[in-house]
């Protein structure tokens, strides 16, 4: 990958962070006010199906999958679905400063699992940056780590482990196949794993709720639209160690953005733990511009 694709795809990401940070507060505006997650998920499935499906056919003609790229798609749809499955379960058992912060192992996870997955070295440089982001991540999240539920510990845990395989599936569908059409046989494995927990639930609401929600449920679902679109592009141009490391801007948008919407304060720790998420942040993006230059 040249240098200048490197950077386009570190900057795809972090718009892609954002973005799904950003439509967090939303998504807490929307279950207010009667759109659950699990309905949610499931109806914006459906819409990025149809888009996503529209704009493959477009461009490609066909929405089908060659064989080699088969397992990595479906992967990613798996992966995709377990990563909101499990990431929202665990917030029922254990505080979600705590579920965040063990949620956000997974850039580390993707870290460990490169050498193998992608031959990519393990540099101490790396490491350091993920334990500079982490570290602000539980200063600014700041949680409690008193009466912990094993069974969110276990789901917050399995939702890292969904994500650092979510990346290494992207990386590998999107570069055999259209992002779009990799992006709509995602959704499409979605819908039905969705649908399951919906009616696990009991909350499976009817569209009239959506439309009653109108403001908060678009401004989510367009949002993560735009969010898992530029996601997918970004990991056809990155590396998922890289990509992974900036996507710890993810939850400093949705504090800030929370103080907005939510009407919520910043505490000082809030403060000094974000700054130091996104000097890790600037830091992972010089270090790897820098590192293409040095090795073209």
């Amino acid at each position: 990958m040249s240098n200048n694709t490197i950077l386009t795809g570190l900057s795809l990401g972090l718009l892609a962070a954002l973005c799904y940070g950003a439509n967090v507060p939303y998504a807490k505006l929307a279950a207010e006010a009667g759109a659950n997650g699990p309905t949610v998920v499931f109806y914006r499935a459906f819409l990025l199906v149809a888009l996503l499906g529209g704009l493959g056919l477009a461009r490609g003609g066909t929405l089908a999958v060659a064989r080699p790229w088969r397992l990595p798609v479906f992967g990613l749809g798996i992966a995709t679905s377990f990563v909101g499955l499990c990431y929202i379960s665990s917030v029922a058992f254990i505080p979600v400063g705590i579920a965040t912060i063990l949620y956000y192992t997974y850039p580390l996870l993707i870290l460990v699992a490169s050498p193998l997955v992608d031959g990519e070295r393990l540099t101490l440089a790396r490491l350091a940056i993920f334990a500079l982001a982490f570290i602000g991540l539980v200063i600014a999240l700041g949680a409690d780590f008193g009466a912990l539920d094993w069974r969110g510990l276990v789901l917050a845990l399995m939702g890292a482990a969904a994500a650092a395989l979510q990346f290494f599936c992207a990386a590998r569908a999107t570069r055999g196949i259209n992002p779009a059409i990799a992006g709509f046989w995602t959704q499409l494995i979605l819908i039905p794993i969705a649908l399951a927990a919906c009616l696990a639930s009991g909350r499976l609401a009817s569209p009239a709720v959506l439309f009653a929600a109108a403001v908060p449920v678009g401004l989510h679902i367009g949002l993560f639209v735009l969010a898992f679109a530029v996601h997918l592009t970004a990991a056809r141009l990155t590396p998922p160690a890289a990509l992974g490391l900036v996507f710890c801007a993810e939850p400093v948008a949705s504090i800030l953005l929370a103080t907005q919407v939510l009407d919520e304060h910043l505490t000082p720790e809030q403060v000094s733990g974000g700054t130091l998420v996104l000097i890790a942040v600037v830091a992972s993006v010089l270090m790897e511009s820098r590192r293409k230059v040095v090795s073209a």
